[in-house]
C-alpha cells in the first residue's frame, strides 16, 4: 500500500505535469513563436498581380449554400478572364449538381462523380482540369470578402511561398457554442500570423487556401486532412505556408454543438493518421517546422487527457493532504485547494454553459466568455472521440455536410 507521503509525491509530480503540459499548450507555444517571430520574423515581398487561378469547390448536398457561394465567387474583386471556377460534386443526392449547371453559361465547370469518392477524389479529379497558374480550394459553406482572393494571391509574388491560407471568422449566430468557436479561430489566427512571420504556419485549414499548382501531386486517397497534407506537402518542398490577414472568409456556424463535435472528431482522427505516418509525411522538415507541428497540432491531441488527469490528480492530492495532517493547513495544502476551486469553477461554467445554450437566445458578451469552458470540453471530448474512431479502424475521407445557419 503506498504511504500518505509517497501519495502526496506522486499526485503533486502528476498535476504539476498537468498544468505545465496544459499551460505550454495554450499559453507558454504560442508565447515561443511570438517572441521568435519577433526576433528573427521574414516579411512576404508581397504585390498585387492577377495571374491566371482555379478555383475549386467541393461539394456534397450543398443545395442549400451553393447558390450564395458561386455568386459570391464571381463577385470577387478579380478579373474574370484570369479566373476560372470548378464545382467537384461528390454524387450529391440533391439538387447541388442542377444548381450548379444553372452558371454554366457564367463559365462554371461542374465536375461530377459517379460515386462517393470524398473531398480528396474531387481535388485530384479537378487538378488535370485546373487551367490556373494558382489552385485556391474554396469549401462550399464559406463567403469571401470582395478583395479576399486578390490579398491571397499577392503573398505568391514571393518566390518562397508555395501556400497562401484565408482568415476564417465566424457569421453570426443565435448558437452560442459557435460564437465560442469565433473566439477560438481569434486565438488561433495570433498564432498562425506568429507561424507565418517566423517562416510557416503548420494549421492549414482548407477553407480559402491557394497553392502554386507547380508544386502539386495528386493527393493520397486515404488521407483525412487533405489541407493538413498540402501544407506539410508544400513545406517538404522548401516552400513557406503564410496565412494572410487581409484575405477573409466567413463560415457559417454550425447549427449545434453536435456537428462541431462530429467535425473535430474528424480532424483528430486525421492528426493521428499523419503522426502514424511521420516518417513519410514530416520527418524531413527542419527542427524548427517539426516543434511547431509537434506544439500545436500533436500535443494538443493529449489535452483532453492531462485535462481529466488534473482534475483527478487535484482531487487526490487535497484528500492526502487532508488525511496526512488534518489539523494544520499548509501554503500546500492552500494552493491544492485553490487549483481545484479553479477547476471546479471552470466545470461547472461548462455544464452551465451546455444548459444557457439551448435556453437562451439573447446575445452578450457575457454569455460568450461563459460557454468557452463548454466549447473547450465539448471540442476535447471529440478529440477523445476521434482517437477512438481512428484505432476502431471506421474512419472514412468521406465528409457529411453539417447542419450551418
Amino acid at each position: 500500500m503506498i504511504s500518505p507521503n509517497n501519495t502526496i509525491i506522486i499526485t503533486s509530480i502528476l498535476l504539476i505535469t498537468s498544468f505545465s503540459f496544459l499551460a505550454y499548450i495554450f499559453i507558454g507555444y504560442p508565447a515561443i513563436i511570438f517572441g521568435l517571430s519577433k526576433l528573427f520574423g521574414k516579411s512576404v515581398k508581397k504585390n498585387i498581380f492577377f495571374p491566371n487561378v482555379t478555383i475549386i469547390i467541393p461539394a456534397f448536398n450543398e443545395e442549400g449554400v451553393i447558390k450564395e457561394k458561386i455568386k459570391n465567387t464571381l463577385s470577387l474583386n478579380y478579373p474574370q478572364k484570369n479566373l476560372q471556377i470548378i464545382v467537384c460534386d461528390d454524387f450529391s443526392d440533391d439538387q447541388t449538381s442542377e444548381i450548379v449547371r444553372s452558371f454554366a453559361s457564367e463559365g462554371v465547370i461542374l465536375s461530377e462523380s459517379s460515386a462517393r469518392v470524398g473531398k480528396i477524389g474531387g481535388l485530384n479529379r479537378a487538378l488535370p482540369l485546373a487551367t490556373g497558374e494558382f489552385f485556391v480550394i474554396s469549401d462550399a459553406d464559406t463567403l469571401a470578402d470582395p478583395d479576399t482572393l486578390q490579398e491571397l494571391i499577392a503573398n505568391f509574388s514571393d518566390e518562397e511561398v508555395g501556400c497562401v491560407i484565408a482568415q476564417t471568422h465566424m457569421l453570426s449566430s443565435e448558437n452560442k457554442s459557435s460564437e465560442s468557436g469565433g473566439l477560438y479561430w481569434k486565438y488561433e489566427s495570433l498564432i498562425r500570423q506568429s507561424e507565418s512571420h517566423l517562416h510557416s504556419t503548420v494549421a492549414a485549414t482548407g477553407h480559402f487556401m491557394g497553392l502554386r499548382k507547380s508544386i502539386l501531386n495528386p493527393i493520397p486517397q486515404d488521407i483525412i486532412l487533405d489541407d493538413f497534407y498540402l501544407a506539410t506537402a508544400t513545406m517538404q518542398q522548401g516552400f513557406r505556408v503564410i496565412s494572410e490577414p487581409k484575405a477573409t472568409v466567413w463560415e457559417r456556424p454550425t447549427t449545434s454543438m453536435g456537428d462541431e463535435v462530429n467535425r473535430r472528431r474528424r480532424m483528430t482522427a486525421g492528426r493521428y493518421q499523419i503522426l502514424v505516418m511521420w516518417k513519410s509525411y514530416l520527418s524531413k522538415l527542419p527542427k524548427l517546422l517539426k516543434l511547431q507541428v509537434i506544439s500545436h497540432k500533436f500535443l494538443r491531441l493529449a489535452i483532453p487527457h492531462f485535462m481529466i488527469l488534473a482534475l483527478i490528480s487535484n482531487i487526490l492530492l487535497y484528500m492526502a493532504f487532508n488525511a496526512s495532517t488534518p489539523q494544520t493547513v499548509t501554503i500546500k495544502q492552500q494552493a491544492t485547494f485553490f487549483t481545484l476551486v479553479l477547476q471546479m469553477i471552470f466545470y461547472f461554467m461548462a455544464l452551465t454553459g451546455w444548459y444557457l445554450s439551448k435556453k437562451i437566445s439573447k446575445k452578450s458578451k457575457l454569455m460568450k466568455i461563459w460557454t468557452i469552458p463548454y466549447y473547450l470540453c465539448a471540442t476535447n471530448f471529440a478529440s477523445i472521440l476521434g482517437f477512438f474512431w481512428y484505432m476502431s479502424g471506421k474512419r472514412t475521407v468521406l465528409w457529411q455536410q453539417a447542419s450551418r445557419q
